[in-house]
Protein backbone atom coordinates (compact mmCIF):
# COMPACT_ATOMS: atom_id res chain seq x y z
CA UNK A 1 0.00 0.00 0.00
CA UNK A 2 2.74 2.38 0.91
CA UNK A 3 4.54 1.99 -2.52
CA UNK A 4 1.19 2.64 -4.49
CA UNK A 5 0.72 5.89 -1.78
CA UNK A 6 4.03 6.73 -3.30
CA UNK A 7 3.15 5.85 -6.70
CA UNK A 8 0.09 8.27 -6.42
CA UNK A 9 2.38 11.50 -4.74
CA UNK A 10 4.93 11.22 -7.66
CA UNK A 11 1.99 11.12 -9.98
CA UNK A 12 0.21 14.68 -9.18
CA UNK A 13 0.47 17.56 -11.32
CA UNK A 14 2.28 19.76 -8.96
CA UNK A 15 5.20 18.40 -8.11
CA UNK A 16 6.29 18.65 -4.18
CA UNK A 17 9.26 20.08 -2.98
CA UNK A 18 9.86 17.51 -0.53
CA UNK A 19 8.33 14.36 0.49
CA UNK A 20 8.87 13.07 3.80
CA UNK A 21 8.31 9.44 4.92
CA UNK A 22 7.71 9.08 8.76
CA UNK A 23 8.66 5.42 9.78
CA UNK A 24 9.40 2.80 12.74
CA UNK A 25 12.14 0.85 11.53
CA UNK A 26 11.92 -1.60 14.57
CA UNK A 27 8.01 -2.50 14.16
CA UNK A 28 8.26 -2.89 10.64
CA UNK A 29 11.54 -4.14 9.04
CA UNK A 30 10.30 -5.30 5.85
CA UNK A 31 9.13 -1.85 5.07
CA UNK A 32 12.21 -0.30 6.38
CA UNK A 33 14.24 -2.37 4.05
CA UNK A 34 12.27 -1.67 1.51
CA UNK A 35 12.55 2.18 2.11
CA UNK A 36 16.41 2.03 1.93
CA UNK A 37 16.78 0.39 -1.00
CA UNK A 38 14.77 2.56 -3.11
CA UNK A 39 15.80 4.06 -6.44
CA UNK A 40 16.63 7.85 -5.56
CA UNK A 41 16.16 8.61 -9.19
CA UNK A 42 12.36 7.69 -9.24
CA UNK A 43 11.85 9.31 -5.71
CA UNK A 44 13.23 12.63 -6.06
CA UNK A 45 13.15 14.65 -2.89
CA UNK A 46 12.63 12.06 -0.81
CA UNK A 47 13.56 12.18 2.83
CA UNK A 48 12.96 9.23 5.16
CA UNK A 49 12.30 10.21 8.33
CA UNK A 50 12.55 7.11 11.70
CA UNK A 51 11.11 7.69 14.39
CA UNK A 52 10.95 5.28 17.60
CA UNK A 53 7.96 6.11 19.90
CA UNK A 54 4.51 4.50 18.39
CA UNK A 55 2.16 6.52 17.84
CA UNK A 56 0.49 8.37 15.18
CA UNK A 57 0.91 11.56 16.94
CA UNK A 58 5.02 10.82 17.46
CA UNK A 59 4.88 10.13 13.49
CA UNK A 60 3.01 13.64 12.38
CA UNK A 61 4.89 15.31 14.95
CA UNK A 62 8.30 14.07 13.42
CA UNK A 63 7.28 14.63 10.10
CA UNK A 64 6.39 18.58 11.05
CA UNK A 65 9.96 18.88 12.46
CA UNK A 66 11.80 16.90 9.49
CA UNK A 67 10.02 19.10 6.87
CA UNK A 68 11.42 22.83 5.68
CA UNK A 69 8.26 24.45 3.20
CA UNK A 70 5.91 26.39 4.88
CA UNK A 71 2.96 24.48 3.16
CA UNK A 72 2.79 21.07 4.98
CA UNK A 73 0.79 17.93 2.87
CA UNK A 74 0.11 15.30 5.21
CA UNK A 75 -1.08 12.00 4.12
CA UNK A 76 -2.14 8.62 5.10
CA UNK A 77 0.35 5.88 3.46
CA UNK A 78 -3.48 4.60 2.83
CA UNK A 79 -4.19 6.99 0.45
CA UNK A 80 -3.58 7.91 -2.90
CA UNK A 81 -4.47 11.72 -4.36
CA UNK A 82 -6.11 12.30 -7.29
CA UNK A 83 -3.36 14.20 -9.98
CA UNK A 84 -5.15 17.45 -9.57
CA UNK A 85 -5.67 16.63 -5.43
CA UNK A 86 -2.32 19.33 -4.68
CA UNK A 87 -3.17 22.10 -7.26
CA UNK A 88 -6.50 22.01 -5.89
CA UNK A 89 -5.62 22.29 -2.21
CA UNK A 90 -2.59 24.99 -2.55
CA UNK A 91 -5.47 27.68 -4.29
CA UNK A 92 -6.21 28.08 -0.75
CA UNK A 93 -4.03 28.33 0.79
CA UNK A 94 -3.80 32.34 -1.20
CA UNK A 95 -5.85 33.61 1.35
CA UNK A 96 -3.39 34.54 4.10
CA UNK A 97 -5.87 33.61 6.95
CA UNK A 98 -6.14 30.11 5.60
CA UNK A 99 -4.31 27.56 8.18
CA UNK A 100 -5.69 24.63 7.06
CA UNK A 101 -7.03 22.97 3.61
CA UNK A 102 -8.26 19.17 3.61
CA UNK A 103 -10.29 17.02 1.41
CA UNK A 104 -12.42 14.53 0.52
CA UNK A 105 -11.34 11.03 1.13
CA UNK A 106 -13.39 8.12 -0.95
CA UNK A 107 -13.19 4.93 1.44
CA UNK A 108 -12.36 1.71 -0.72
CA UNK A 109 -13.08 -1.48 -1.28
CA UNK A 110 -17.05 -0.11 -0.75
CA UNK A 111 -17.29 3.59 -1.47
CA UNK A 112 -20.34 5.50 -0.17
CA UNK A 113 -22.80 6.71 -2.39
CA UNK A 114 -25.27 8.29 -0.04
CA UNK A 115 -23.31 12.21 -0.25
CA UNK A 116 -23.62 14.78 1.74
CA UNK A 117 -23.18 18.79 1.49
CA UNK A 118 -22.63 19.08 5.56
CA UNK A 119 -19.18 17.55 7.19
CA UNK A 120 -16.84 18.94 9.23
CA UNK A 121 -18.55 21.33 11.63
CA UNK A 122 -19.39 21.26 15.69
CA UNK A 123 -23.53 20.86 15.76
CA UNK A 124 -25.76 21.94 18.24
CA UNK A 125 -24.90 19.53 20.44
CA UNK A 126 -21.20 19.85 20.46
CA UNK A 127 -20.68 16.90 18.80
CA UNK A 128 -18.34 17.09 15.31
CA UNK A 129 -19.58 15.61 12.64
CA UNK A 130 -17.64 14.07 9.80
CA UNK A 131 -18.61 13.00 6.69
CA UNK A 132 -15.37 13.87 5.05
CA UNK A 133 -15.78 10.75 2.89
CA UNK A 134 -19.33 11.64 1.62
CA UNK A 135 -19.16 15.63 1.28
CA UNK A 136 -19.99 16.90 -2.08
CA UNK A 137 -20.68 21.06 -3.05
CA UNK A 138 -18.38 23.74 -3.26
CA UNK A 139 -15.46 24.61 -0.61
CA UNK A 140 -16.65 26.07 2.48
CA UNK A 141 -15.18 27.12 5.71
CA UNK A 142 -15.50 24.24 8.34
CA UNK A 143 -14.51 23.36 12.16
CA UNK A 144 -12.49 20.19 11.68
CA UNK A 145 -10.58 18.57 8.72
CA UNK A 146 -9.89 14.38 8.48
CA UNK A 147 -6.19 13.82 8.97
CA UNK A 148 -5.80 10.85 6.10
CA UNK A 149 -5.55 14.09 3.61
CA UNK A 150 -4.60 17.69 4.34
CA UNK A 151 -2.32 20.61 4.46
CA UNK A 152 -0.85 22.78 7.07
CA UNK A 153 0.94 26.26 6.97
CA UNK A 154 3.26 25.99 9.31
CA UNK A 155 3.85 30.46 9.35
CA UNK A 156 -0.09 29.93 10.91
CA UNK A 157 0.95 26.93 13.82
CA UNK A 158 3.54 29.17 15.84
CA UNK A 159 4.68 26.68 18.32
CA UNK A 160 1.49 24.27 18.24
CA UNK A 161 1.90 20.39 17.35
CA UNK A 162 -0.06 17.43 17.59
CA UNK A 163 -0.67 16.68 21.30
CA UNK A 164 1.16 13.78 23.08
CA UNK A 165 -1.06 13.37 25.57
CA UNK A 166 -3.97 11.74 23.33
CA UNK A 167 -4.47 8.27 24.05
CA UNK A 168 -4.01 5.30 21.65
CA UNK A 169 -1.26 2.92 20.99
CA UNK A 170 -1.61 3.46 17.37
CA UNK A 171 -3.99 6.27 15.80
CA UNK A 172 -4.43 7.83 18.83
CA UNK A 173 -8.32 9.20 18.08
CA UNK A 174 -9.29 12.87 17.11
CA UNK A 175 -5.64 14.08 16.77
CA UNK A 176 -6.59 16.28 13.61
CA UNK A 177 -9.96 17.68 14.93
CA UNK A 178 -7.88 18.60 18.08
CA UNK A 179 -5.33 20.84 16.19
CA UNK A 180 -7.99 21.92 14.24
CA UNK A 181 -9.69 23.81 17.18
CA UNK A 182 -6.51 25.13 18.56
CA UNK A 183 -6.60 26.69 15.02
CA UNK A 184 -10.27 28.05 14.87
CA UNK A 185 -9.39 28.90 18.29
CA UNK A 186 -7.24 31.34 17.45
CA UNK A 187 -9.19 32.83 14.56
CA UNK A 188 -7.43 30.66 11.83
CA UNK A 189 -9.78 29.82 8.59
CA UNK A 190 -9.65 25.90 7.85
CA UNK A 191 -11.10 24.93 4.66
CA UNK A 192 -12.96 22.06 3.65
CA UNK A 193 -12.57 20.95 -0.70
CA UNK A 194 -14.89 18.21 -1.51
CA UNK A 195 -13.31 18.26 -4.93
CA UNK A 196 -9.62 17.61 -4.04
CA UNK A 197 -9.89 13.50 -3.68
CA UNK A 198 -7.94 10.99 -2.24
CA UNK A 199 -8.78 7.37 -3.03
CA UNK A 200 -8.49 6.11 0.70
CA UNK A 201 -8.11 2.03 1.28
CA UNK A 202 -7.94 2.45 5.40
CA UNK A 203 -5.35 0.03 6.49
CA UNK A 204 -6.64 -2.73 9.85
CA UNK A 205 -5.77 -1.32 13.02
CA UNK A 206 -3.27 -2.99 15.16
CA UNK A 207 -4.56 -1.26 18.57
CA UNK A 208 -8.40 -1.41 18.26
CA UNK A 209 -10.52 -3.39 15.44
CA UNK A 210 -12.87 -1.14 13.50
CA UNK A 211 -16.33 -3.07 14.85
CA UNK A 212 -15.08 -4.62 18.10
CA UNK A 213 -15.74 -2.47 21.29
CA UNK A 214 -13.90 -3.11 23.65
CA UNK A 215 -13.62 -1.18 26.94
CA UNK A 216 -9.49 -0.17 26.45
CA UNK A 217 -11.26 1.21 23.24
CA UNK A 218 -14.33 3.20 24.29
CA UNK A 219 -12.19 4.66 27.55
CA UNK A 220 -9.65 6.05 24.64
CA UNK A 221 -11.87 7.35 22.41
CA UNK A 222 -14.49 9.09 24.72
CA UNK A 223 -11.51 10.75 26.98
CA UNK A 224 -9.76 11.96 23.90
CA UNK A 225 -13.29 13.76 22.28
CA UNK A 226 -14.49 15.48 25.56
CA UNK A 227 -11.30 16.18 26.48
CA UNK A 228 -10.76 18.54 22.80
CA UNK A 229 -14.06 19.36 22.95
CA UNK A 230 -15.06 21.13 26.19
CA UNK A 231 -11.57 22.67 25.98
CA UNK A 232 -13.03 25.56 24.61
CA UNK A 233 -16.46 25.24 24.58
CA UNK A 234 -19.00 27.65 25.82
CA UNK A 235 -21.03 26.99 28.93
CA UNK A 236 -24.18 26.39 26.59
CA UNK A 237 -22.63 23.86 24.53
CA UNK A 238 -21.12 21.92 27.20
CA UNK A 239 -24.33 22.23 28.90
CA UNK A 240 -25.76 20.59 25.46
CA UNK A 241 -22.98 18.46 25.00
CA UNK A 242 -23.25 16.94 28.56
CA UNK A 243 -27.55 15.91 27.94
CA UNK A 244 -26.78 14.60 24.72
CA UNK A 245 -24.81 12.18 26.21
CA UNK A 246 -26.61 11.49 28.82
CA UNK A 247 -30.03 11.05 26.60
CA UNK A 248 -28.26 9.40 23.32
CA UNK A 249 -24.45 9.10 23.64
CA UNK A 250 -22.52 6.94 21.18
CA UNK A 251 -21.22 3.84 20.78
CA UNK A 252 -18.22 4.23 22.49
CA UNK A 253 -19.86 5.90 25.29
CA UNK A 254 -23.63 4.94 25.65
CA UNK A 255 -26.15 7.00 27.07
CA UNK A 256 -30.02 5.57 27.16
CA UNK A 257 -30.66 5.39 23.42
CA UNK A 258 -27.63 3.60 22.47
CA UNK A 259 -27.83 1.31 25.89
CA UNK A 260 -30.89 0.10 24.45
CA UNK A 261 -29.28 0.03 20.60
CA UNK A 262 -26.63 -1.82 21.98
CA UNK A 263 -29.08 -4.34 24.06
CA UNK A 264 -30.58 -5.56 20.42
CA UNK A 265 -27.31 -5.03 18.22
CA UNK A 266 -24.17 -6.17 20.44
CA UNK A 267 -25.31 -7.13 24.07
CA UNK A 268 -21.87 -8.83 24.65
CA UNK A 269 -20.10 -5.27 24.66
CA UNK A 270 -22.38 -3.51 26.43
CA UNK A 271 -20.90 -3.12 29.85
CA UNK A 272 -17.49 -2.84 28.15
CA UNK A 273 -19.12 0.00 26.04
CA UNK A 274 -20.76 1.31 29.26
CA UNK A 275 -17.66 1.10 31.76
CA UNK A 276 -15.00 2.25 29.27
CA UNK A 277 -17.18 4.64 28.17
CA UNK A 278 -18.33 6.62 31.18
CA UNK A 279 -14.99 6.25 32.57
CA UNK A 280 -13.51 8.23 29.48
CA UNK A 281 -16.34 11.00 29.95
CA UNK A 282 -15.32 11.71 33.47
CA UNK A 283 -11.22 11.67 32.77
CA UNK A 284 -11.98 14.08 29.58
CA UNK A 285 -13.79 16.16 31.48
CA UNK A 286 -11.19 16.07 34.12
CA UNK A 287 -8.25 16.39 31.67
CA UNK A 288 -10.15 19.68 29.11
CA UNK A 289 -9.01 22.30 31.77
CA UNK A 290 -5.12 20.98 31.47
CA UNK A 291 -6.02 21.05 27.67
CA UNK A 292 -7.38 24.46 27.39
CA UNK A 293 -4.99 25.76 30.21
CA UNK A 294 -1.85 23.99 28.54
CA UNK A 295 -2.16 23.48 24.89
CA UNK A 296 0.01 21.85 22.68
CA UNK A 297 1.77 25.06 21.43
CA UNK A 298 0.07 28.68 20.83
CA UNK A 299 -0.91 29.02 17.34
CA UNK A 300 0.42 32.29 15.25
CA UNK A 301 -2.04 34.88 14.70
CA UNK A 302 -3.96 35.04 11.96
CA UNK A 303 -3.24 38.81 9.61
CA UNK A 304 -6.82 39.92 10.53
CA UNK A 305 -6.00 39.96 14.41
CA UNK A 306 -2.42 41.19 14.45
Amino acid sequence: MLSKALAGVYSIRKKPEQVVVVYRPEDDKETAKWLQNLNSSLYPNLILQSVFVPGQVAAMNAGLKASTNDIVVILDDDAIPKPDWLDIILEHFENPEVAAVGGRDIVHPHPQVKEQIKAGYIDYWGNIIGNHHLVVGPAREVDALKGCNWALRRSALGTLHFDERLLGKGAQPGNDYWLCLNLRHFGWKIILEPSAIVDHYPAVRLDHARDVWSKSKCFEQTRNEVAGRLAFYPWHLKLRFILFHIFMGHRNCPGIYFIVHSLIKRPKSLIAQFTGGWAGFFAGWRAAKEFRENPPGIPALPPAKK
